[in-house]
């Protein structure tokens, strides 16, 4: 833990959160959950810590949906006071079981950001299928190499399963979209593993009807791509077809109206200058990324995150401007407007 967060630690339940919720008080702060689950899964978020989390933002702040947020700046021409937003990525069907209920039950509104191929059950979220393919098996038994990458030979404790995950999810982002398919394909192969024609249960996303009930509950249904690339390892013209499309499908089968948008995975190098200007061009009212820095919410186009799941001092430090803070006495400046996927 480095020294700022020791500080933090220290200082915010002494009033440093509320001091920091203060000098924040106009720069709304945007929340990004993934899963769910009762059952402790590290970055994940249970039940139980996420209603704690939604009942103090319900007690402390005023929650909005990230479209919500996007038509008061439109139409007060300034950001709300004290405002923050619960944002949830991908369309899992463990948001509709674990966190909606707890989101209806304290009245508290969020965006759900939403892959369509993957809610049509077309495709499998790829960082899913590696993890599918880790689950399978206990030891490597031969030593082989896809393009770059060498996969050694060894039994599969714990540690290293978390390792081989953080490393082939890697390799696999640093692949043109196509390349990145074929590597996993691969890795499946000469792992002696062929991938189940269903979804599994465990990867399960939500279906049509259960995004109608969820937006008739107060959800904003968000766009984040059609199959889910790296928008950093694309031509402009998928990335078009990418986002256009899932506008469309969105559209056809919960409603036309307006919306905001998530970059799949969100980081610097999944970024290319023309990106926000096809979100805008698609009608989405503004867009997210996955990571924080001094920036904030800034660049309408290019709004940062802060991670939440179960650790409640990540959680203060986010919704309290503590993080945001930090990044702004640091001088942290991640991705410029209009920059290039680096």
């Amino acid at each position: 833990m480095g020294l700022f967060s020791k500080s933090i630690r220290k200082l915010g339940p002494m009033g440093g959160y509320r001091f920091a919720r203060q000098i924040c008080r106009n720069q709304p702060r945007i929340l990004m959950y993934h899963r769910f689950s009762d059952l402790p899964v590290k970055g994940w978020a249970s039940p139980e810590f996420f209603e704690q989390q939604v009942r103090y933002i319900r007690e402390h702040y005023n929650p909005y949906s990230l479209v919500g947020l996007m038509k008061y700046l439109r139409e007060h021409g300034r950001m709300p006071s004290h405002a923050v937003v619960i944002t949830v990525d991908d369309g899992y069907r463990d948001f509709y079981e674990h966190a909606f209920p707890i989101l209806q039950r304290h009245g508290v509104p969020a965006t759900l950001f939403v892959t369509t191929g993957f809610i049509e059950r077309r495709l499998w979220l790829w960082p899913d299928k590696i993890t599918w393919i880790l689950d399978q098996i206990t030891h490597i038994d031969r030593e082989f190499t896809i393009g770059s990458l060498t996969v050694k030979v060894g039994a599969l404790d714990g540690g290293l399963r978390n390792q081989l995950w953080k490393q082939w999810i890697a390799h696999a982002l640093s692949l043109p979209d196509e390349d990145k398919h074929e590597f996993i394909t691969a890795l499946a192969s000469e792992l002696g593993l062929s991938f189940p024609n269903e979804i599994p249960k465990a990867f399960a996303p939500l279906n049509w009807v259960e995004l109608k009930e969820l937006q008739a509950g107060g959800i904003e249904i968000g766009g984040h791509t059609v199959t889910h690339p790296s928008l950093g390892r694309v031509t402009e013209a998928r990335a078009r077809d990418e986002i256009f499309g899932c506008r469309d499908a969105l559209n056809q089968h919960v409603g036309q109206r307006e919306r905001t948008f998530c970059y799949p995975n969100g980081q610097p190098s999944d970024f290319q200058h023309f990106l926000p200007e096809l979100v805008r061009e698609a009608g989405f009212l503004g867009a997210v990324t996955a990571f924080p820095d001094s920036q904030g919410i800034n660049d309408p186009y290019l709004m940062r995150r802060h991670a939440s799941g179960d650790n409640m001092f990540q959680f203060h430090k986010a919704v309290s401007g503590f993080e945001l803070l930090g990044h702004r006495v640091k001088g942290d400046r991640r991705l410029e407007p209009g920059s290039s996927a680096a």
